[in-house]
């Protein structure tokens, strides 16, 4: 029987089904490009003079149910252990003291900065932890990328300055910015705790306008504490100056911290 190749037509039923097919590609290219538009926005969101895609260091908190047994101390490292609940965990605080408690809610990470970057103690499921930042000044980015079943996924962490006054004999505790980050698909600036405003400065230190320092923000902390070490007057006389995280979890599994150098 010989075949007819001759084009038949197409009937209704067939240009229904490929009209359909049609609108579920232009469907799908909307939401792509509606992706790729909303990432280029969150780029575009980035600090002025910040290259959000350029040279950062990435710190990576992994919450564990359980203690991670060993210390987990290798400067090379970029990931730090951390409790995915930390509502039954709290550490000590030095008294007497200005907040007149004489424990914190959550677990502690210490906050020094060095030559380099560096994870000193990798595991806070023990409750405490420490990382060391490299030289200079940055802008910092926090996400949550992963949560536990039926968790909410959130986490909040306080940057804390301690400091002794040798005149008062009083241990200082001065909190330094609140940061909460949920589980979403956007970076959530963190800056705010590692730099120090006239508001949040208790001792007075900090002069003239806050747009005489990093603008928007204030002055450094660690340049804000090494200057209340070198600062002496009728009312305080501080030392043993430290900065730490009050971090508080609550079934977050990874949260991802970038640290931007700015120039």
């Amino acid at each position: 029987m010989p075949i007819n190749n001759a084009r038949r037509p197409m009937d209704s039923h067939h240009y229904k089904n490929g009209g359909e097919t049609v609108k579920k590609v232009l469907l799908m290219v909307a939401m792509a490009l509606v992706m790729v538009l909303s990432g280029a926005l969150a780029v575009s969101a980035a600090p002025k003079g910040i290259d959000f895609n350029g040279a950062h260091f990435n710190l990576n908190l992994i919450g564990k149910a359980k203690t991670m047994p060993g210390d987990y101390n290798n400067p090379d490292r970029h990931t730090m252990f951390v409790p995915t609940d930390t509502s039954d965990f709290s550490f000590n605080l030095n008294t007497p003291n200005n907040l007149d408690q004489e424990t914190m809610a959550g677990v502690k990470i210490n906050m020094t900065q060095g030559s380099e970057f560096a994870v000193l103690d990798g595991n806070a499921t023990d409750g405490e932890g420490s990382f060391q930042l490299g030289p200079g000044k940055y802008r910092v980015y926090i996400a949550v990328k992963a949560k536990m079943p039926k968790t909410p996924g959130n986490v909040q962490i306080d940057g804390w300055v301690e400091a002794y006054d040798n005149l008062g004999q009083l241990w200082y505790y001065i909190n330094v910015g609140t940061v909460t980050v949920s589980k979403n698909k956007t970076w959530t600036d963190a800056s705010t705790l590692f730099y120090v405003n006239t508001t949040e400065d208790t001792f007075d230190f900090l002069t003239g306008s806050e747009a005489n320092y990093e603008p928007g923000l204030g002055m450094w902390v660690f340049d804000y504490m090494a200057g209340l070490d070198a600062w002496v007057t009728d009312d305080y006389n501080l030392s043993d100056l430290a900065y730490f995280w009050q971090f508080q979890n609550d079934g977050a599994k990874l949260i991802q911290v970038r640290f931007y150098p700015v120039n």
